[in-house]
């Protein structure tokens, strides 16, 4: 019987210049993580109550380096305010994109729908709710592209930490 060996790819992320935009914002992202994380676990808790403490700050972390890698969008320099800043929700904060209009129009529930949705997508982009109609459609592109980004650069730190 003949053996085979299963090669395995992974991820490598150059610290060399690039123009793709997506190599760009990983190489940007792992920049900022990975010191960040590095200095984290110098510090890691040794109790249980602890443990909570450095999860809030892991996450900190992880969002912080999203926010620096994506300053040139507007979600990136509004996450990064929201992270430096107090924390504090305001849910009566109302919505200045989506004003229900005085006149009716047909498919008017079809309209209400799409309204409801769009303010539910608001509420998912750091800053949407500051936004126009235009500048959140436009910006949203760019967060979900980042998130998937920011996924396969942590997927890469967690394979290469375990193995």
């Amino acid at each position: 019987m003949e053996r085979k060996t299963i090669n395995k790819r992974k991820r490598v992320f150059s610290l060399q210049p690039n123009k793709n935009p997506k190599a760009v914002f990983a190489r940007r992202y792992a920049s900022h993580l990975v010191p960040a994380l590095n200095k984290i676990n110098m510090n890691k808790p040794t109790s249980k109550k602890d443990h909570k403490s450095f999860e809030q700050t892991v996450k900190h972390e992880v969002g912080m380096a999203l926010a620096l890698s994506a300053q040139e969008f507007a979600w990136g320099r509004f996450l990064q305010h929201k992270l430096l800043s107090p924390t504090h929700e305001d849910p009566s904060y109302s919505s200045k994109i989506l004003e229900r209009s005085d006149y009716k129009q047909e498919g008017e529930e079809e309209e209400a729908e799409i309204k409801k949705r769009l303010k539910e997508l608001q509420k998912l982009l750091p800053g949407g709710e500051e936004m126009n109609m235009d500048e959140m459609l436009s910006e949203i592109g760019s967060y979900i592209v980042c998130l998937e980004l920011q996924m396969i650069v942590l997927k890469s730190l967690v394979q290469d930490n375990s193995s």
